[in-house]
């Protein structure tokens, strides 16, 4: 289910960065996520749901005046697939390339991972199988980030916000009235920086996660950064490398958590996330799932929700 809802939002993303149209905002709701998509000072949401009946589906919100209205109904619609852009993304000879992950999974932490590539590295990692890490099994990934660590590590920075410190900053962004594309901008824009004391790069491929200002005003007193934000940045091998270790991380922080509490924390925000996490609150409470879980999601009020009805009973 998770992987063909990611799968219809990475297409309509995609399609709509073609049209010029700028993510906004991305939310969790009921069967499903609401993106938010603007192109000056119009905005319109669209929300995508999946069910095992009726599979993808698309609901486009907003007032019916909404002058992009029509031009989404075109990309929602349109059975044709754009074609990928094939062409270097920079020719520089040094550059990161940075990815995030556990951005949509309930449990475990948030994760940015930078990686420094050169001509050189890419040439002697060209038979490892690096690639996207959505397209790698786990078991795969840890050992390709074991061996990216044990031959680059100088070449990588992560930063991981385990629950806890995720929850504690994400509060502090919306009392700033910033969302979470503003915080992923912070941490990624801290890797790079932090790479940059190390290695004298030509520039920075960041996977598009939001606006390009949200990051390019993260990176403003840092002008000699060149950076390239686009849609598939994974295609590079930098990004490709970071994804990976940002994954490794991720997978790393949940496997943390199962062994401290006794529980086996799922992936995603799917129902099995809401019985696990009925069965944590059930154990430790539900103000503690603060500690294992990202409690912004819908997922946490699912959770209250089937524990107030067991309550009632």
């Amino acid at each position: 289910m998770e992987e063909l809802l990611l799968s219809a939002m990475k297409k309509i993303i995609e399609k709509c960065y073609h049209h010029n149209l700028t993510l906004n905002d991305e939310k969790e709701i009921n069967y499903g996520v609401q993106l938010k998509f603007s192109r000056g000072e119009l905005e319109i949401p669209l929300n995508i749901y999946f069910s095992k009946k009726k599979g993808v589906s698309y609901v486009i919100g907003g007032s019916p005046k909404n002058l992009l209205r029509w031009e989404m109904e075109q990309i929602v619609s349109s059975k044709q697939t754009i074609a990928t852009h094939k062409k270097s993304m920079h020719n520089w000879k040094m550059w990161a390339g940075s990815d995030e992950s556990g951005k949509g999974d309930f449990f475990g932490a948030l994760v940015t991972a930078s990686f420094i590539m050169t001509e050189k590295i890419q040439k002697d990692i060209s038979t490892w199988g690096i690639q996207d890490s959505k397209k790698i099994k786990d078991s795969d990934i840890i050992k390709l980030a074991k061996r990216l660590y044990k031959n680059y590590r100088s070449h990588i920075e992560v930063l991981v916000l385990r629950p806890q410190k995720y929850n504690e900053l994400y509060k502090k962004f919306r009392e700033k009235n910033k969302k979470l594309n503003a915080l992923l901008a912070w941490m990624h824009t801290r890797i790079i920086l932090n790479l940059k004391e190390k290695h004298n790069f030509e520039g920075a491929v960041v996977d598009k996660f939001s606006s390009d200002s949200n990051l390019i005003s993260s990176l403003k007193d840092f002008k000699e950064i060149k950076l390239v934000h686009r849609i598939k940045a994974e295609e590079d091998s930098a990004v490709a490398c970071a994804s990976i270790i940002a994954r490794y991380h991720f997978l790393q922080s949940i496997d943390e958590l199962s062994e401290k509490y006794g529980i086996k924390f799922p992936k995603g925000a799917s129902k099995k996330v809401i019985s696990q996490g009925k069965i944590f609150a059930e154990k430790f409470s539900l103000e503690r799932l603060n500690e294992v879980a990202k409690i912004h999601f819908v997922t946490y009020e699912k959770i209250e929700a089937t524990l107030n009805k067991k309550e009632i009973k």
